[in-house]
């Protein structure tokens, strides 16, 4: 196998068409590896950021891996920078599952020519953050095989994402996930949808988008507002906004909302994905009527069931507010690794961890 590093966006583009098809080749297939979605993030930023993507391929010339990462920086205690790779799209975007995208008929032998180009790539890097990975691809545990087979410093800890099988028929979502409480849900629904001036939108127009996006992000802004909170991050809604244009038009892309006289109460946005639905985004007004959030999903769900959807993914977090519609706990992985610089090796010494008050991301 033969290995090189990309640095350059110019060059990146000659993956373009190898890219999504090594991607539904392997066990990282997601929404948030395509190239759409890291190109969307790569113009939501404009370029300022530089890629590291570390690019395999076998005795052919097939391409069989990719490590797509661009390059941060972590510091300790605001004084100590260590140079970081980070999975592409993964700030500002609500991406999960970062990975290295491999082929599975060549899983570890790629994932180790990976490992040893980040080797004699040592200098140039310090670490690695991959928070919010899978842990049911068996992708944690070839990258760490391989890292300790190389050498490379690293750890691991448990995260949780929320996720649920859909059925066949709504009756059957109802009757399994709200048992005695159908009644009292159906009555809701009936209520708020009654109601003079309440609407159901569901965008089947593209002129229709930044309106709706607009609204999604005046409304997370309140709810941070109201919370005391940051508001949104740095790119992320030119993200969302470059990112839905590109996709509208393959049908993957689900955004629902409940207006009340013309104003968005409530709002979804989620994208199928291998025939899963992926909650992306969601607002509510936090003046709303009571109930029009709960109603909104339902009424998602409803239209996932009927297009033959096989499941619901929640992503990040297995909270009591998704298992009370049914989710179930997956497990997942924050990974962390080091270059084997006398630096890194120090800083592996103790358990520290880059979303603690010690090391933080700069920028």
């Amino acid at each position: 196998m033969e290995s090189q590093i990309i640095t350059h966006w110019s060059d990146l583009d000659q993956l373009k068409e190898d890219w999504d098809a090594l991607l539904k080749n392997s066990w990282a297939d997601t929404v948030f590896l395509t190239w759409d979605w890291i190109q969307a993030w790569r113009e939501a930023v404009h370029e300022v950021v530089e890629p590291f993507v570390v690019v395999v391929r076998d005795d052919k010339g097939d391409l069989v891996g990719l490590a797509p990462f661009y390059m941060a920086e972590l510091r300790l205690l605001n004084l100590v920078s260590f140079k970081t790779l980070r999975i592409m799209a993964d700030y500002a975007t609500g991406a999960e599952y970062p990975d290295w995208i491999v082929s599975r008929q060549v899983e570890k032998e790629a994932v180790q020519a990976i490992v040893s180009t980040l080797l004699e790539a040592k200098g140039r890097w310090d670490t690695i953050w991959m928070p919010h990975m899978t842990g049911w691809t068996g992708s944690i545990e070839n990258i760490s095989s391989a890292c300790q087979a190389g050498g490379l410093p690293h750890r691991y800890r448990a995260t949780r994402f929320g996720y649920f099988d859909l059925p066949e028929t709504m009756a059957q979502f109802e009757a399994h996930f709200f048992g005695e409480r159908v009644q009292e849900l159906r009555d809701e629904r009936s209520a708020l949808l009654g109601r003079e001036g309440v609407e159901i939108s569901r965008c089947t127009n593209k002129a229709d988008l930044p309106g709706l996006l607009e609204a999604l992000f005046e409304l997370h802004d309140r709810r941070w507002s109201l919370a005391g909170g940051a508001g949104r991050k740095p790119y992320a809604a030119e993200f969302y906004r470059l990112f839905v244009q590109r996709v509208f038009d393959e049908g993957s892309l689900r955004l629902a909302a409940i207006t009340d006289g013309g104003k968005i109460e409530a709002i979804q946005i989620g994208s199928i994905y291998n025939n899963h639905y992926l909650l992306l985004q969601e607002a509510l007004n936090p003046d709303a009527v009571p109930g029009v959030g709960e109603v909104l999903r339902t009424l998602v769900i409803e239209d996932c069931i009927n297009a033959g959807v096989k499941g619901y993914d929640f992503l990040m977090g297995a909270d009591e507010e998704k298992r009370r519609w049914g989710a179930e706990e997956r497990s997942g992985y924050d990974l962390f690794i080091g270059s084997p610089n006398l630096k890194t090796r120090l800083l592996f010494r103790k358990e520290i961890w880059p979303t603690g008050r010690f090391l933080t991301q700069s920028g």
